[in-house]
């Protein structure tokens, strides 16, 4: 015993005498602490998902290289220096006591990779397209559309028909997640294969499957499929007489969902639907699919769709709430007013919920209405409803992270298109919507990225190519931008939402007659169009048309009436008293402005709200109001304080930074600020000839130059497009 005492006493003497024990205690806590953190800061800060697997491998490889270096080495007043290996123990009792300690060093790593790789488990294993990690669930699922393989080729609409009826009775199964219609019908016709179909929807397993007439008989074929290896797992076929097609799709549709489910486990399918007429539900199905395009064209499309759906059942709920969104929608991309559209989506919405008091798609409706009204409490909590009453119902999701984003809360609408994607990865908006959250926050090199995966798969969809084109130009990338948005012009050369990105771009690059034509054209087939006229107000804003540009703005407010919600007279207001402004109407200016600033005590961030601030107080400077002036500037230092808080890193965050500069007369820090924007994208030139708050800044020398830089770049953006043009002829 005295010898064993001896011996451990002589290790932990040589463990001291080496200061391994206190080294590797104090690496230890150091780990533990920095892992901890690691845990609590992932999500929140929406750190890439490749962090934490870095930092576990370093904690890891760690241990045993602290161990060695205490060991054989010593840090004291003159510096490091190599242990004096003449100590307590032998030279063979060393190198077992050394040898044992390696092992402790390598088990602790292990311990701590188990514990936090369990942890972060969700965070690296799998991905998704928008470039945050998923892991696909076992009980998940995607139902490809059915394949027509009748010798006529005249049996797509049975097929389209069991295919989506499948998909809803599989939708109301607790437990099972299933891809959503537009992302699993995006696969129609393609020869992709089903791991890489499995990989883009993240699920599971897939459902594809044919359907084949012969004579006065049907045969339909079905197998489900194991992503992971390709593999069937089951395979089934129902024959049937050509007789009543509804009830066919509506029996095989049946039979085939809960043999399904019984492949997975603890599931069973529900009989719970909201209408009891198959034509009812098919119409409303195929009115989403037209409602999703996006088009004034697709858009009538999907009102006589949902028209048809009350034919068949007066009191299908969803197909109310359909009627209602559509017109609501049809006030940005068609020929209606925002005002019409309200009056006419208001009842509907009413009798959607008399009717089911708990419908998840009237309560969404609701929430897009109180948004375009300006009413972002009210929209924002009758999305949040709609999405706990509905999960799987996307457009919910959709509009409650523009909601989010429109308010500034950037990282809550990041999470929320997260969320939505998992059950709709191919989802076009959803796509568009997280691309451009994460182009405000300065990642614009990653939604690219996100982007161009969608447009290889869908080259003709002119809602990626004009949102795509939108973020080139923004991002400086003027060329690009022109040709992304042109393609889209010429692909849709009557919708009003192409018309005016082709046309913003041509203003972009000062060619405001080519806008001009562009916005006259359109505004004679949809002159009621929102977006059109707005773009043809900043025509004639740049063009310096003044007395036009009021003259438009008042024919606008008066088609209103006195029903225009306070957000809209708030744009109103604003809009007037830019134009004041420049008109050197300084008192009429104060007025507009003022009166167009949000009164709520923590607005959210908008270039469009800094503008208000920081224009209102450059006139209360012309007016000799120093101190109101300062207060507003105050304001505005508040909201761009916010803006960056959540995350913000964006040109125009950078712009409005050197503005507040020059209003306070530091113009050697405004300039650096105006050259950040340029860096982010600025590329703006009208609006440095046009803007009033600058005007400190003319006389400068850097500010010439970067003026110049600017001028440049849309001198030789416009040669290339002249030259492409004429090469194109």
């Amino acid at each position: 015993m005295s010898e064993d005492h001896s011996f451990l006493s002589a290790v932990l003497g040589e463990l001291n005498r080496r200061r391994v024990l206190r080294t590797v205690g104090a690496y230890a806590v150091a780990v533990f602490v920095l892992l901890q953190l690691m845990d609590a800061a992932v999500e929140p800060l929406l750190l890439p998902a490749w962090i934490p697997t870095v930092v576990v491998l370093v904690a890891i490889l760690g241990f045993p290289a602290v161990f060695m270096l205490a060991w054989y080495f010593d840090i004291g007043s003159g510096g490091i220096r190599q242990t004096n290996s003449e100590g307590l123990l032998t030279r063979g009792q060393n190198a077992a006591v050394f040898g044992t300690m390696m092992l402790v060093m390598v088990a602790l790593g292990w311990v701590c990779f188990s514990y936090y790789t369990n942890k972060f488990d969700t965070l690296f294993t799998g991905e998704t397209a928008g470039g945050r990690q998923f892991t696909a669930s076992q009980n998940s699922i995607a139902v490809l559309p059915f394949t027509d393989l009748s010798a006529q080729g005249d049996q797509a609409y049975l097929a389209d028909g069991v295919s989506e009826e499948i998909l809803n009775l599989l939708a109301q199964v607790d437990g099972l997640n299933v891809a959503a219609r537009t992302s699993s019908f995006a696969f129609r016709d393609s020869n992709t294969d089903i791991r890489e179909i499995g990989r883009l929807l993240n699920v599971s397993t897939v459902l594809e499957g044919s359907v084949r007439t012969s004579g006065d008989r049907i045969r339909l074929t079905a197998q489900l499929i194991n992503v992971e290896d390709g593999f069937h797992i089951w395979s089934k076929y129902y024959d049937s007489e050509m007789t009543d097609i509804f009830t066919i799709q509506d029996e095989v549709a049946s039979n085939i969902a809960s043999a399904l489910v019984d492949s997975f486990e603890g599931l069973s399918v529900s009989s719970e639907s909201q209408t009891d007429s198959l034509a009812a539900s098919q119409a409303y199905r195929t009115g989403r699919l037209h409602w999703w395009r996006r088009t004034p064209e697709e858009l009538q499309k999907a009102v006589e769709f949902f028209a048809r759906a009350l034919e068949n059942d007066a009191r299908f709920a969803p197909a109310y709430a359909a009627l209602a969104d559509t017109y609501l929608l049809l006030s940005l991309y068609g020929n209606i007013t925002s005002i019409k559209a309200a009056e006419k989506a208001q009842p509907m919405i009413e009798k959607a919920l008399a009717i089911d008091p708990e419908s998840a798609e009237a309560f969404a409706a609701l929430g897009l209405a109180r948004w375009q009204i300006g009413q972002m409490d009210a929209a924002e909590s009758a999305l949040r409803h709609a999405v706990d009453l509905n999960a799987d119902y996307i457009p919910a999701q959709l509009w409650l992270a523009g909601v989010l984003g429109e308010m500034g809360r950037y990282p809550e609408e990041s999470l929320v298109l997260e969320r939505a994607m998992v059950r709709d990865p191919l989802n076009e908006l959803l796509r568009v919507n997280y691309t451009n959250n994460l182009s405000v926050r300065g990642h614009w090199e990653q939604g690219r990225d996100v982007m161009a995966e969608m447009l290889a798969m869908r080259p003709d969809s002119t809602i990626l190519l004009r949102f795509m084109a939108k973020q080139e130009l923004s991002n400086g990338n003027l060329v690009e931008g022109w040709r992304l948005a042109d393609r889209a012009y010429r692909l849709q050369p009557d919708n009003p939402e192409d018309i005016a990105v082709l046309a913003h771009t041509w203003i972009k690059l000062g060619q405001t007659e080519e806008a001009e034509r562009l916005l006259l054209e359109g505004l004679e087939s949809a002159p009621n169009n929102s977006t059109l006229r707005g773009a043809y107000g900043e025509t004639l804003l740049v063009s310096r048309r003044f007395e036009e540009a009021k003259r438009l703005l008042r024919e606008t407010r008066a088609d209103y009436g006195e029903q225009a919600p306070p957000a809209m007279q708030a744009r109103f207001d604003f809009q007037m008293g830019v134009l004041a402004l420049l008109s050197g109407e300084y008192d009429t200016a104060l007025d507009y402005l003022l009166a167009s600033i949000n009164d709520e005590e923590n607005p959210a961030w908008s270039g469009a709200e800094i503008e208000k601030l920081t224009l209102a107080s450059l006139t209360l400077g012309y007016k000799g109001e120093a101190q109101r002036a300062q207060e507003l500037l105050a304001r505005a230092d508040r909201l761009i304080s916010r803006a960056r808080l959540n995350g913000v890193d964006n040109w125009s965050i950078y712009y409005s930074e050197g503005v507040l500069l020059t209003l306070r007369g530091d113009t050697d820090r405004a300039i650096e600020k105006l050259q950040q924007a340029y860096e982010r994208g600025f590329r703006e030139e009208w609006v440095l000839e046009i803007d009033n708050r600058l005007d400190p800044l003319r006389d400068r020398p850097e500010f010439l130059v970067f003026k110049d830089r600017v001028s440049e770049d849309l001198t030789r953006a416009v040669s290339e497009i002249r030259s492409t043009s004429l090469a194109a002829l």
